[in-house]
């Protein structure tokens, strides 16, 4: 090792070490020094313990020596050089003693193992007078132009150590211990805080992956839907085009009869018409969903939209030998709505029961009104609905069967329809079920309005 040229070097304080207190002091002052040299607090406590922890080391093998703090001006930037020597009984090797791999070294966890730790160089060389252990530690860049007559100034109007030195230092490191735990709790408390952020951002992350899943869920059931919805779309056109086009047939190949030509007509009228109305339904459906369906509103009684549907679908109740009564209050249950669009919600509800209640089964239609609300609702005792279904019942394309066991037609979108005319008049619609084979009933709410 090479010491800086003297001419780079400016003392600043020398402390004899010949006992337990004298390395007290020199703790004390390394850390006054390196207060003056303008090191943060924490290096300040590095610096006293590297320095204490040294001195006591050489004090106990040897019996006596001497730590001296110097500025260094070389290089760069300066360097605070804190030299520890051995002054006592001859025939002691330091160096080897205080190796951090010498065989004989009481303390080789203690004095270098912290100097090295703490200070940017820990150095040492034996001489003609003893063993000498140079610690540099670099000042901040902030406070890298102090000079040496100031800073030897600041360390002569250094107040006398206490008489009781011990003392004093235990003080101080119960002081540094307090700060040191105070900072601690505080960092505990920011833990425990930005603990708890992270836990109430993995419960958002929890809720959000369990919405995903859930869309995930709902987008497959959609996309199921769909494909049944096709396959349903494909057997109904099939039926009546079938029908039409043998018609068409029987029609082309002469003599026929005025009694054939009026039935083969029929055929192809209400076939024409059952894929019409499959159209409307596809065009509602379509309007509605992009918010272009078109309503007229005005003061409609709900009896005479109730008569309207109830004429509608008789062909269908004849034909199926159902049993429909209704019932319907003496005056008149006025709402304010689209007259058209309501007979299509009255007529979709008694289609729908009728579709799924078998031949001889019984329909009733009640309707009231009830204050603010007229109230509207149709029971059949058809096959009734399963629980899991009734949730998504008013979906685009659900029906009370599977389409595999749809023997009952449709496309499973009247209720759809229902569904969104009623809540464009304000009003709501829902479904119960005691379960297959128990019937269903659909009720529809609508607001009131003032006759006249």
């Amino acid at each position: 090792m090479t010491l800086p040229a003297p001419s780079t070097l400016h003392p600043i304080l020398a402390i004899a070490v010949r006992s337990e207190l004298d390395v007290i002091a020199s703790r004390q002052r390394a850390r006054q020094i390196a207060a003056i040299c303008g090191f943060c607090a924490q290096d300040q406590a590095r610096i006293g313990t590297a320095v204490s922890e040294l001195v006591r080391d050489v004090y106990e093998v040897t019996e006596a020596g001497q730590v001296s703090f110097s500025l260094d001006n070389a290089g760069a930037g300066q360097a605070l050089m804190i030299v520890v020597e051995d002054t006592g009984r001859d025939g002691v090797d330091l160096q080897a003693m205080l190796s951090e791999h010498g065989t004989h070294a009481p303390n080789d966890k203690h004095g270098m193992h912290a100097a090295r730790r703490f200070m940017d160089r820990c150095e040492s060389e034996a001489s003609g007078n003893g063993s000498n252990i140079v610690l540099t530690k670099f000042l901040p860049r902030r406070n890298s132009h102090l000079t040496p007559d100031w800073v030897a100034s600041s360390v002569a109007q250094l107040s006398s150590l206490p008489s009781n030195v011990a003392l004093s230092e235990a003080t101080h490191q119960n002081k540094e211990l307090a700060d040191a735990l105070a900072a601690l709790q505080e960092k505990q408390e920011e833990l425990l805080a930005l603990s708890k952020q992270l836990g109430e951002r993995n419960d958002e992350v929890v809720i959000l992956n369990g919405r995903l899943k859930e869309k995930a869920a709902s987008l497959l059931s959609a996309d199921q839907r769909k494909d049944e919805f096709l396959t349903m779309l494909s057997h109904e056109l099939r039926g009546p085009l079938s029908a039409t086009a043998m018609a068409v047939e029987i029609l082309r190949r002469p003599p026929y009869s005025a009694e054939q030509t009026e039935r083969m007509s029929q055929l192809i009228g209400r076939q024409a018409g059952h894929m019409s109305q499959l159209v409307e339904d596809l065009l509602d459906v379509s309007r509605i969903s992009r918010g272009l369906v078109s309503i007229e509103k005005a003061s409609t009684d709900l009896g005479d939209v109730v008569s309207a549907a109830v004429e509608q679908v008789s062909a269908a109740v004849g034909a199926k030998r159902h049993a429909l009564r209704l019932s319907l209050p003496e005056g008149p249950c006025m709402v304010y709505g689209d007259r058209t669009r309501l007979i299509q919600v009255v007529s979709n509800l008694l289609g729908n029961a009728v579709r799924y209640t078998p031949a001889g089964g019984q329909i009733a239609l009640s309707l009231q009104a009830e204050g603010p609300t007229v109230t509207l609702a149709v029971c059949d005792n058809g096959i009734g609905i399963l629980p899991e279904i009734i949730p998504s019942l008013f979906d685009l394309y659900v029906q009370a069967e599977s389409a595999a066991n749809n023997k009952s037609g449709g496309l499973g979108l009247g209720l759809a329809l229902v569904k969104s005319l009623v809540e464009i008049h304000g009003g709501t619609v829902t479904a119960t079920s005691a379960g297959l084979g128990y019937g269903s009933t659909f009720q529809v709410i609508l607001p009131a309005s003032p006759a006249g």
